[in-house]
């Protein structure tokens, strides 16, 4: 198999069972603390496959995937006492194969040579546009943090951690059309607050 070739998985649940889903895994997260392992077996089966999908936007290969989300099963069964059943176990999991990819992608990226502090180009930004860039971020950053906690939630989801707005609504037990609502309206908040710091910007230049 061509390790590029994206492997064709199917989601084991659809977008009308977010709901059903988002319940049944707060159950089975209970069930995990108190060392159920047919609980481990049924989680397995319920979000294996789409943690591997998931999982594969950042390695575009299968078997490592693969090997990731088992590590995170493995991990979630060694750490299975401290779960909190009220909190969401899929955005937990997602996160940790997240993490785990690009960890590999890091360790790969160094294993051949390269060094971050040499990545460096002539097309880099001078030092003033590197400031003003940083001033961005950091306005950016208290941007999100200001938005209403579901609509940031929802925002985060889709623009940080690459879930599809059908995993956000499992994970945060909503529609998809609800979850497309919060990710548009972030994005509006957020482009508003930008033109107007490039008005005010505009105004002291001048």
């Amino acid at each position: 198999m061509d390790r590029a070739q994206k492997p064709k998985l199917e989601l084991s649940k659809n977008e009308g069972q977010a709901a059903t889903l988002s319940a049944r895994l707060s159950q089975l997260s209970k069930r995990l603390a108190e060392s159920d392992r047919k609980a481990f077996q049924e989680l397995f089966e319920e979000v294996n496959v789409t943690l591997i999908r998931f999982c594969w936007r950042y390695t575009k290969d299968e078997d490592a995937s693969r090997d990731i989300v088992q590590d995170v099963f493995v991990k979630i069964w060694e750490k299975r006492a401290t779960l909190d059943p009220d909190k969401s176990l899929l955005a937990l999991m997602y996160t940790m194969v997240r993490n785990k990819a690009l960890n590999l992608f890091r360790d790969s990226h160094y294993s051949d040579g390269v060094d971050a502090d040499d990545v460096a180009t002539e097309n880099d930004p001078a030092p003033d546009e590197q400031v003003d860039f940083g001033m961005l971020e950091e306005h950016v950053r208290q941007w999100i943090d200001s938005l209403p906690p579901r609509r940031r939630q929802a925002f985060k989801l889709s623009r940080f951690e690459g879930l599809t707005h059908a995993e956000i609504a499992t994970v945060m037990n909503l529609t998809p059309r609800t979850v497309n609502t919060h990710v548009m309206l972030a994005l509006r908040d957020l482009r508003t607050k930008l033109q107007a710091l490039q008005k005010d910007h505009q105004v002291h230049e001048h």
